[in-house]
């Protein structure tokens, strides 16, 4: 009878799929400190993952035992691992696209060495190619205390044009720059915005007054636009944020419609390697509500396809209600526009799609908030993560009239770069706070974690969480007290779970946690002890996204 049965079994194992009898994890990832920001297994060693989602979490002995033979297993050696981090309000797809063709001087401490990193960039540069710095940095981070002057320009420069960018506040050409955008002509070739200073004699100085909109409307003209340069420096730059664990990030406007066809491009080809989503402005002035009704006619509210999503309207939806940079107090918007802000609003809120409104100052959020009130009356607007962004200097009522809304709020580091000008503007007491965290969490608002990268913040994500971590501007301006810092989980959570949320995919990713998509990073520092000074020096050994592996140094001498 034994026999029998014995060989039934055996029949019928004969039966079952390879694949079923060495049913096991893809990968498992094990030896590691897991920061899971899941309340119900809020630390773990190890992690296994098939399919693109994480099927379980534990410690080692338990997860390597669902291991099969097939199964890949990586070795973190301690590591800290931490769901993938996403940045909730950037502008890297266009930022993305010139990255490998600009300066960066976040990290030079003196004016000598960030000129002498723009004579080592010219090299590498055909002849009338310009040499471009676009923001990210401030006078105060040098030891000098100033920014350069045209003549240092064209000194360290002298063979292609040059233009520094100091944030949306000033900018300055070279004489070979001077020459190329005939500032010396009748008919200067820079946007009518653009204002240039001219001497005693009519000459051009060098110096370029604009702003946000004229500043954005003539880096085009200096940065490289052929499409595959374009498209390739996007991998270049995408592949740089998985380096730093990034897995994802919301673009709060990326410009012309030409920019946003790349990554669509790259996500159709298999090689996108970072969940993209995205907002669209009012791209209409005067006109914007129109302009939105026809866009949406034929769009759902919000939606995931593959790696691309697409998160509402934002975030200049009616140009003359954009206080843009501005420090201080005043700014002031015409009942018209607030007219069309509420049509834009109701339109909105009828057919639940998010959208998020830039506004820095206090002023322009009160603005804001009267509209979104307004709207409220018809349409309940609690459940829609309509948000907020910026609001460096927000007053303890416009945060309680956002909470009563039900409104997120959309942090960047703006006043990381620009505490010297809100410092100036309001008063040490305002920038002691600026941007309002601490109240902000304490109302119980939704805060999420943005950069607001490429020309006002860091690429990265790590220089934000060291931000709200110490509370250090660049260049020691401001320091805020104990009482305004984020606790370092608090800070994680800006940029992993809260920004799921702001992405409607908190059910999807965000945590470290069984039947989410396995979208995380295994880090070269232990975030949670380091220095809270040098957490912007970390960055990723291994990084995955949906499982697939897209950044990865931790294995090279394992396999």
């Amino acid at each position: 009878m034994a026999k029998m049965a014995a060989k039934v079994f055996a029949a019928l194992f004969a039966l079952v799929p390879a694949s079923v009898l060495a049913a096991g994890p893809e990968l498992v990832l094990y030896n590691g400190q897991l920061i899971t920001l899941d309340d119900a297994q809020p630390q773990a060693s190890a992690i296994a993952i098939s399919d693109g989602v994480i099927q379980q979490i534990g410690d080692d002995a338990t997860i390597r035992a669902l291991a099969s033979q097939d199964t890949r297993q990586i070795d973190m050696g301690g590591r800290t691992v931490i769901p993938g981090l996403t940045d909730g309000h950037s502008h890297l797809i266009r930022g993305g696209q010139s990255f490998t063709s600009e300066t960066f001087w976040l990290d030079e401490t003196s004016l000598a060495s960030a000129l002498e990193k723009l004579t080592a960039a010219a090299k590498d540069r055909n002849p009338d190619e310009w040499v471009v710095v676009a923001g990210s940095w401030i006078p105060e981070q040098f030891d000098e205390k100033r920014g350069p002057t045209p003549e240092e320009l064209t000194a360290a420069v002298p063979d292609h044009p040059a233009y520094v960018q100091l944030l949306y506040d000033d900018a300055w050409v070279n004489a070979r720059g001077i020459d190329v955008l005939r500032l010396n002509s009748p008919d200067p070739a820079v946007p009518p915005s653009i204002t240039v200073e001219r001497d005693a004699e009519g000459r051009a100085t060098g110096r370029l007054l604009g702003g946000v909109f004229p500043y954005n409307m003539l880096l085009p003209q200096l940065l490289p636009q052929d499409p595959e340069r374009r498209k390739e420096s996007l991998r270049t730059f995408f592949a740089t944020l998985n380096s730093y664990g990034v897995t994802g990030f919301v673009d709060a406007t990326a410009g012309g419609p030409e920019n946003y066809q790349m990554p669509f491009d790259l996500d159709r080809a298999g090689e996108l390697n970072l969940r993209v989503s995205y907002r669209i402005p009012g791209l209409d002035p005067g006109h914007e509500p129109e302009w939105i009704a026809r866009f949406m006619a034929f769009r759902q509210p919000h939606y995931e396809a593959g790696r691309i999503g697409f998160v509402g309207l934002g975030e200049a939806l009616v140009g003359e209600m954009y206080d843009g940079v501005q420090m201080g107090p005043g700014f002031t918007s015409p009942p018209p526009a607030h007219e069309r802000l509420r049509m834009i609003g109701d339109f909105a809120a009828e057919r639940g799609i998010p959208l998020e409104f830039h506004a820095y100052t206090d002023d322009a959020a009160a603005a804001i908030l009267d509209v979104f009130e307004d709207v409220n009356t018809r349409h309940s607007i609690r459940d829609l993560r309509w948000s907020l962004a910026h609001l460096n200097t927000g007053s303890e009522r416009t945060l309680q009239r956002m909470a009563d809304l039900g409104l997120a709020y959309s942090v960047q580091m703006g006043p990381y770069f620009e505490a010297p000008g809100i410092l100036a503007a309001n008063g040490p007491e305002v920038a002691a706070k600026s941007p309002p965290l601490r109240a902000a969490l304490d109302k119980g608002l939704m805060v999420v974690g943005g950069t607001d990268s490429t020309r006002i913040g860091v690429y990265g994500v790590w220089q934000a969480i060291e931000y709200h971590v110490t509370g250090t501007s660049l260049g020691g301006v401001v320091q805020k007290s104990d009482d305004q810092l984020l606790t370092r989980e608090e800070a994680l959570r800006l940029y992993t779970s809260n920004a799921a949320w702001m992405n409607f995919a908190e059910e999807r990713r965000g945590t470290l946690s069984p039947g989410k998509q396995a979208d995380l990073a295994v880090l070269d520092q232990p975030y949670l002890t380091m220095p809270a000074d040098r957490i912007d020096t970390i960055r990723a050994d291994l990084t995955l996204i949906d499982g697939e592996i897209v950044h990865d140094v931790l294995t090279q001498g394992q396999q």
